[in-house]
């Protein structure tokens, strides 16, 4: 990387590009022939003048913004503004600033600001003519050095020439690993170099923009970028030399897409399967009801209780839920401010979406009826609802026991909730459920293979 001290005065004059070094309250310290131009000094000198005055817009503001980035060392890459030309004309330029601390003239310890501008309707053309020559390539290299993206030369060969810093630190690899080696061997998946090696051959004639390839770094790992590549002209015959190639990180990008693409059909999946569970209770309800009140009571109490499942899975990307943190959404609002009147211990585990679809139903047939008619019904009445994870034979146990309550008698009919906890819960867990009435308080069991209920991904 070339620092200002090291940039010749007829390199800095002559570049074709804007470049200022300023003061970190805007006031221009040093300008280059074509800024003056732009700016309205042809003939004169702009030393003294504030280039925030020079901006389209808040100026002074968009300026402070940009010295309180760099001194975070935040590099200001690419920033695009309204520059007001002497003419009155506005020039519409990206600009790349770097904070430097020291330099020469100006006192140690003092900041500077080197700010370079391109003009945007000339950004493809400009880009050519600063490959013009070694200098021009030199003062190139030192925008090039301070990007966040891989940039890397290759000859036509496919062998490495150059590459910046964020090459080596996306990749992972030492510069001395970098130079010389062939990149297709060095990041290209194997089953991806033939056609790495046929886009290299077609970028020697004309440039290949924004295709999204995947990449393997050092320790093993792929990342999904954004690659451009583009031939490097000798100036004096026009023939390609060398091929540019610029990688942009968009793996989080492309995980996103994969994901909303899984959620979605998910979603699809998850409203067939929504569909049947509200037809199925539809059914009971209606079956077992003793009139339409009775119907619309029930059935939207079972639907508000498959809601609040639901709404937990879909706060968590349909990744599982905490058995106890289901449990207390289909408790409280029930029992409201006596939640301690459910004692809930044993193994507490992140169960996934079918599992919690089927224990969210039980608790809740458990938790209206221990309201209406059990332990709940009355002040001194208590559960213990204890979840029991067994090692040995991989099963896990939901056991719900109610005491304190008034005496229990077996029901004279089963109803949709002994269909639900008798049937429905463990058929789709693929396990086994007991429901008894002692006199001194309802029992409920359900017990299921670890494998089904257990959150190891979505089922």
């Amino acid at each position: 990387m070339i620092h200002s001290g090291q940039i010749e005065a007829d390199l800095f004059e002559l570049a074709p590009c804007g470049l200022a070094v300023v003061a970190p309250n805007g006031q221009i310290l040093r300008a280059n022939q074509l800024l003056r131009e732009w700016i309205g000094f042809r003939g004169g000198a702009p030393e003294g003048q504030n280039l925030s005055s020079m901006l389209v817009g808040d100026g002074s503001s968009f300026f402070a913004s940009l010295i309180d980035s760099l001194r975070q060392d935040e590099p200001a890459e690419e920033v695009f503004a309204l520059l007001q030309r002497g003419n009155g004309a506005i020039l519409p330029v990206y600009l790349n600033a770097v904070l430097r601390r020291g330099a020469s003239g100006v006192g140690r310890g003092a900041e500077t600001v080197h700010i370079s501008f391109i003009s945007a309707w000339r950004r493809t053309e400009y880009e050519a003519e600063l490959r013009r020559g070694k200098r021009a390539a030199e003062q190139l290299a030192s925008i090039v050095s301070h990007s966040s993206d891989a940039i890397v030369s290759v000859d036509r060969g496919g062998r490495i020439l150059n590459a910046n810093f964020a090459f080596s630190d996306i990749f992972q690899f030492d510069r001395a690993e970098v130079l010389g080696a062939k990149l297709s061997e060095l990041i290209v998946p194997e089953q991806y170099r033939e056609q790495f090696e046929k886009k290299l051959r077609r970028a020697a004639h004309r440039p290949i923009k924004g295709e999204i390839v995947r990449r393997r770094r050092k320790d093993g790992i792929f990342l999904d970028f954004s690659l451009s590549l583009a031939p490097i002209r000798d100036e004096s015959t026009g023939e390609t030399v060398a091929i540019s190639a610029i990688y942009r990180d968009v793996t989080a990008l492309t995980r996103a897409a994969e994901h909303i693409e899984f959620l979605l059909r998910e979603v699809n999946h998850r409203s067939k399967n929504m569909l049947a569970v509200v037809q199925a209770v539809a059914r009971q309800t209606a079956r077992f009801a003793d009139s339409p009140e009775a119907f619309t009571d029930g059935f939207m109490a079972r639907l508000a209780a498959i809601g609040a499942s639901h709404d937990m899975l879909v706060s968590r990307d349909w990744r599982g839920v905490q058995v106890e943190e289901l449990t207390r959404i289909q408790c409280c609002e029930l029992i409201e401010s006596e939640e301690s009147r459910i004692v809930v211990s044993g193994d507490l585990i992140e169960i996934n979406p079918r599992a919690a679809e089927s224990y969210g139903l039980a608790l809740h047939e458990l938790a209206t009826n221990a309201v209406k008619y059990g332990a709940l019904s009355t002040t001194e009445g208590w559960v213990e609802l204890t979840f029991a994870l067994d090692p040995e034979t991989q099963t896990y146990r939901f056991s719900w026991r109610e005491q304190g309550g008034p005496p229990v008698e077996p029901p004279e009919r089963n109803g949709f909730g002994v269909c639900v906890l008798t049937r429905t819960a463990p058929q789709s867990i693929n396990g086994e459920s007991r429901l008894d009435f002692p006199q001194e308080g309802l029992t409920y069991t359900l017990s299921a293979p670890l494998a089904q209920v257990a959150m190891s991904g979505l089922d």
